[in-house]
C-alpha cells in the first residue's frame, strides 16, 4: 500500500505521547460550583503530588520524550512539579490558561488566554511553547485562526485526520501543522469519575477493555503507516493500579519501527515536506 506519508530513517509509523497536566483545572472548568471543595480537588491534585513522579519514571526507563500539555495556572501553582518536567528534557506545551472551555468564549477573550497562557510558559521554561491544544471542551469558528495568529508551530486539538498536516485557511497556508487526536486514545473520558462526570454517571472503564482499544489503534495506526497520539493525563493513569497500562503501551511503540517523537519534532518533520 502507498504511504501518504514517509516518515524519518525509514520509520514505519509515527507515535506521539502527550501528558496533560490539568491537575485539579479540569474539574473545575467542568463545573466550578459543585468541584471547588477540598475533596472534589483532591482527584486533580493527585496527578501533581503523586501520578507525574511516577509518568516521569516510566518515561526515563523507555528513554522517551514525551509533549506535556500544561495549562499556565499549572505552571503558577505546581512550579517545582513542572521544573522537574522540564529538567528532564520533555516537551512544554499549552493547554489554555484555566482549562477553558473555548465553546462560550468571544474571540477577544480566547486570544487573551492564548497569549496570557504563553507568557507563562515562556518565562518559566526560556522559550516559546511550540504547540498547543485545546482544552477538552469545544472551540468556535474563530479559534483556529487565533491559534495560527499566535504564532504556534502546530496544533494537536482536531480529529479530522490519520496523519499531520499543514493547516490552511480561507485557501491559504499558515504555516502551522495540525497533529489530528482521537477520543479512543485519551485516558480521561474512559478512567476519571466525578459526581457529574462523565455524564450519565457511567463508571470507570475496564483497564485491560481500554488497554485493548490503544492496542488495536495502534497496530492499524502501524499497519497503514500513520500518526498515533496517545494522551494520559497524570491524575488518572498515574495510579498504582494503572501504570501497567501505560508500560504496556510504551513497550509497544518501543519495540516496533516507530518514530516515537514529541509534537515539536513531528510538526518540524512535517514541514520540511512542503
Amino acid at each position: 500500500m502507498k504511504r501518504e506519508i514517509v516518515w524519518p530513517d525509514g520509520r514505519q509509523s509515527a507515535a506521539m505521547l502527550s501528558v496533560m497536566l490539568d491537575a485539579e483545572f479540569i474539574w473545575l472548568s467542568m463545573d466550578h460550583e459543585k468541584y471547588n471543595t477540598p475533596k472534589h480537588r483532591s482527584m486533580g491534585e493527585y496527578g501533581a503530588k503523586r501520578g507525574v513522579d511516577r509518568i516521569l519514571r516510566l518515561l526515563k526507563e523507555y528513554r522517551v520524550r514525551a509533549t506535556f500539555f500544561t495549562p499556565g495556572v499549572f505552571a503558577e501553582t505546581y512550579p517545582q512539579v513542572l521544573q522537574q518536567v522540564i529538567e528532564a528534557g520533555h516537551e512544554i506545551a499549552l493547554h489554555g490558561y484555566c482549562h477553558e472551555n473555548f465553546t462560550a468564549m468571544p474571540p477577544d477573550r480566547q486570544r487573551e488566554i492564548l497569549y496570557k497562557g504563553t507568557a507563562i510558559l515562556e518565562k518559566m521554561t526560556g522559550r516559546r511553547p511550540a504547540g498547543f491544544r485545546l482544552p477538552e471542551g469545544g472551540c468556535t469558528e474563530e479559534t483556529l485562526a487565533l491559534i495560527c495568529e499566535a504564532g504556534f508551530l502546530y496544533d494537536n486539538s482536531f480529529f479530522d485526520h490519520d496523519i499531520p498536516y499543514m493547516v490552511e485557511l480561507e485557501g491559504k497556508q499558515t504555516g502551522v501543522v495540525e497533529i489530528p487526536i482521537r477520543w479512543e486514545l485519551i485516558d480521561f473520558p474512559y478512567l476519571a469519575w466525578g459526581d457529574s462526570f462523565p455524564a450519565g454517571n457511567d463508571r470507570v472503564a475496564i483497564y485491560d477493555d481500554v488497554l485493548d482499544n490503544w492496542n488495536r489503534e495502534l497496530e492499524a495506526s502501524y499497519d497503514g503507516g500513520y500518526c498515533y497520539v496517545l494522551s494520559v493525563t497524570p491524575q488518572t493513569i498515574g495510579s498504582p493500579g494503572r501504570m501497567f497500562m501505560l508500560r504496556t503501551m510504551l513497550e509497544q511503540m518501543t519495540r516496533k519501527n516507530i518514530w516515537l517523537a514529541t509534537g515539536e519534532q513531528i510538526a518540524r518533520y512535517v514541514r520540511t515536506l512542503e
